[in-house]
């Protein structure tokens, strides 16, 4: 049996679904890297301090301190200085994520946070507080003796005043990040990476193409399965294939999943279905430990979601407080390029196969229709009286139906007589009209295309 995954790598992958995305671990982690910073340099001071040299040769005259005096004057500013411009970066933070929330929707505060921009600025700044404090605290200005660390003076200076350069980049990422095609193009293209991380996760896993026996593998569960419910209320954050795998080649069992990541789950309702019945215990710890629940979804395994993201703005754009039309437009844009991404293969079954080609793990297939719908159901009713947003969202089609796997086109094509039935349902201008009727006709000719050079 093919081991999948390691003891270490499985819990790498439940702690970083348990810290989840968060201001505190790089930053803290940077923290604690000045404190050992700082005791090398100081190494470094008590070496020199033997060798008889108060200053170190190597060190350029605009970081040496003459005095203990001159260097308590300095780092006393220089601290001052960090904590005033931390206190900025978060109340900067703390603005970005209430304008992107009120702006392009709450479920976005999580991409904010994150930015390793911000991470890094948060951590670069407490680093140089920790360090310039230490340094601080070793400078001795006592009339009978002085101490004068020259080596940690440097280096806190030199972190303290590597940090403001890092704010004006901080404060250009936040410019720039803010804005909502930057948004709207960073989600697709993180759903594109999620996608081709689920292309490539498992590599050594077949997949079974038999929807027959994948299905029939369903009807057996839900007769005879054993049933394992769920132990917290929740949303199915992502779920750990090779675990699973493994104990179901071990103990001879198939496991049949009830629902899909992104679902939202209920304690004590049906999670999974298990055949035989009689290996139910063997595999429900596994199970258990391999479902991530938590309080919200996310794009790691989470294909829907990301689609979400982008209609979400693309809603908040159209509402008829905002009624910005140019974003509307954006965001279909980049959601047909989603679903082109997406539509490039038939639907999967859901089988998942141990070594030997035999069925293990079944989970329910997210298929394209699905997502199209998804996509699209939601500012097709918003937009039904907007010409300008049902007019592009049929290029979109067009596009689609142009590149899709050939077993989508009809998909595609039917909804294109939806969103024409949607437009036609509302009074248009007789020009809007004529130019929604061209647009579907165009669908129909790429459809026709498609079909005759299959």
């Amino acid at each position: 049996m093919t081991r999948r995954r390691s003891r270490l790598g499985t819990w790498l992958w439940e702690l970083r679904y348990k810290v989840g995305p968060n201001l505190w671990a790089i930053p803290f982690l940077m923290a604690l890297s000045s404190l050992v910073v700082f005791a090398l340099t100081r190494q470094a001071d008590r070496a020199w301090a033997r060798s008889g040299t108060s200053v170190p040769e190597f060190l350029p005259e605009w970081l040496v301190a003459r005095t203990a005096a001159d260097a308590d004057v300095v780092l006393s500013a220089m601290l001052s200085a960090l904590a005033t411009s931390l206190s900025l970066v978060f109340s900067i933070s703390v603005l970005t994520f209430s304008l992107a929330s009120s702006q392009l929707g709450p479920r976005l505060i999580r991409r904010f946070m994150l930015d390793p921009v911000t991470q890094v600025t948060l951590g670069a700044f407490l680093s140089a507080i920790v360090m310039c404090a230490l340094t601080l605290s070793s400078v001795t200005t006592d009339r009978t003796r002085s101490t004068l660390p020259s080596v940690s003076y440097a280096v806190a200076f030199v972190m303290g005043l590597g940090t403001f350069f890092l704010l004006i980049v901080y404060v250009h990422r936040v410019a720039t990040t803010i804005q909502a095609p930057r948004v709207i193009s960073s989600v697709v293209r993180d759903l594109g990476r999620t996608m081709q991380a689920a292309n490539d996760y498992l590599p050594e896993v077949m997949r079974s193409s038999d929807a027959g026996l994948v299905e029939e593998l369903r009807r057996r569960a839900a007769a005879e399965g054993a049933l394992l419910t769920a132990e917290r209320t929740g949303y199915f954050q992502a779920f750990d294939h090779p675990r699973v795998l493994d104990t179901t080649e071990a103990n001879a069992a198939v496991v049949v999943l009830e629902h899909r990541v992104g679902q939202f789950l209920v304690a004590g309702q049906p999670l999974a279905r298990v055949l035989p019945a009689e290996h139910a215990p063997s595999v429900r710890r596994a199970l258990h430990e391999a479902v991530e629940i938590g309080d919200a979804r996310t794009i790691e395994q989470d294909i829907e979601f990301a689609l979400n993201q982008v209609v979400e703005i693309a809603l908040r754009a159209l509402s008829p407080a905002v009624n910005d039309t140019f974003t509307g437009r954006t965001c279909v844009d980049w959601l047909g390029d989603a679903l082109r991404q997406i539509g490039s293969r038939p639907d999967p079954t859901g089988g998942l196969c141990d070594d030997q080609g035999e069925v293990r793990l079944v989970e329910p297939p997210l298929r394209f229709v699905r997502l199209l719908r998804n996509a699209y159901d939601a500012i097709r009713q918003s937009a039904a009286a907007n010409p300008a947003i049902t007019l592009r969202m049929f290029d979109s089609l067009v596009l689609l139906v142009r590149t899709v796997d050939p077993s989508h086109v009809a998909a595609v094509a039917d909804y294109a007589e939806v969103v024409r039935e949607s437009a036609t349902a509302s009074t248009l201008a007789a020009q809007d009209a004529a130019d929604v009727q061209a647009r579907y006709e165009r669908v129909l000719a790429a459809v026709a295309d498609r079909n005759g050079s299959s």
